[in-house]
């Protein structure tokens, strides 16, 4: 199977290699806070009024209005958990003035269509920022990492998942004071990367980089920034003239720092979750609707892509039910860990061979 970048990129003009050069945001979100300094500035060249964004309320995502610098700084890291747009959104275009939009794959999508019908939200909504997304974690999910951590809802206070440098740290605070961190990787590799907790709209869901927005953010994970990066990067996906524009006058001003990459590196940052769905998609389609889809996959490569398939299906599906969340409570942290890191070597394997 040869690798079309677009195909698994979308439409794009450039991609970049960037961080923020404010060294505080950098430090406090999630890979390198550069959507954070894109809006900062462009609220300081008033080309916006506002930016609709999430930030965490205790337990809970929010969508706010940030109207401020100190709005965009609460709202820093990612949230993972899901959250309507409808209410705010609606709130948003009562609102006067000029707008940017900061949101998952299916609200980009959603946005991108009511504009197709409204013409003239086209000046108000000046632009969209999507950031990449495999999945978001269920509700029963994350009552999961809570129970793990001994921690009852009503104690929290406050709660990020990441932060504190990259990939980050999850962190807790209590209402009695008691302080929680974790390091990102020590949660998320056991618990979510094996597709516990997944929505099964994330199951079915085929855009990872949210191919609609003007620009695309994810995580670098790159060999080469991993091995010297402590701060944080963001890869940056630029698809329109505009965004190409904002992104030179914010880099001229000091706002970022941006290097080019190529496609390729883009693809080899994330080829997991586009190994999930790009490649596995029209398999778990397949499977789901036991029914033939053209998959254009030799023998060999198609019994891997079924395995890895069937897996993910199965995982979704034990995790969702109350007793296989029950058992995912009480196994240890290092045992799902090493089922975790079977996984993902099944995954990297059948990745290379279909695409190899």
């Amino acid at each position: 199977m040869k690798v079309d970048e677009e195909q698994f990129i979308g439409k794009f003009i450039s991609c970049y290699l960037g961080h923020s050069e404010d060294k505080y945001i950098r430090w406090m979100a999630s890979s390198g806070g550069v959507v954070t300094s894109i809006l900062m500035f462009m609220l300081k060249e008033k080309m916006m009024d506002g930016a609709l964004v999430v930030k965490m309320e205790g337990l809970e995502p929010k969508l706010i209005i940030a109207r401020d610098p100190k709005d965009l700084i609460e709202s820093m890291g990612s949230k993972y958990l899901s959250v309507s747009f409808s209410t705010k959104f609606r709130d948003l275009l009562k609102s006067e003035g000029k707008y940017a939009i900061v949101g998952l794959p299916c609200h980009i999508r959603l946005i991108r269509r009511v504009m197709a019908k409204n013409k003239g939200l086209h000046k108000r909504i000046i632009l969209l920022l999507g950031l990449f997304c495999c999945r978001v974690i269920s509700p029963l999910g994350f009552k999961v990492l809570l129970h793990k951590l001994n921690v009852r809802e009503h104690e929290v206070k406050e709660f990020k998942f990441r932060g504190c440098g990259w990939p980050g740290k999850l962190y807790i605070n209590l209402k009695n004071g008691r302080e929680i961190s974790l390091p990102f990787f020590s949660y998320w590799r056991p618990l979510y990367s094996t597709y516990f907790f997944t929505p099964k709209s994330c199951m079915f869901c085929s855009d990872m980089m949210n191919e609609e927005a003007d620009i695309s953010f994810g995580d670098a994970w790159l060999p080469k920034v991993m091995k010297r990066d402590r701060l944080g990067s963001s890869i940056l996906v630029s698809r329109t003239s505009r965004a190409e524009k904002i992104l030179e006058e914010a880099q001229k001003k000091g706002f970022i720092k941006l290097t080019k990459i190529e496609g390729k590196e883009v693809i080899k940052a994330q080829w997991r979750p586009i190994f999930f769905k790009k490649i596995m998609l029209p398999i778990r389609l397949m499977l789901a609707r036991r029914e033939r889809h053209n998959i254009k996959l030799g023998s060999i490569k198609l019994f891997f892509g079924l395995v890895c398939a069937l897996i993910q299906i199965a995982n979704m599906r034990f995790s969702e039910s109350l007793i296989g969340a029950r058992i995912i409570e009480k196994l240890p942290l290092k045992l799902l860990l090493f089922y975790a890191t079977f996984q993902a070597a099944l995954e990297y394997f059948s990745w290379r061979l279909i695409t190899g």
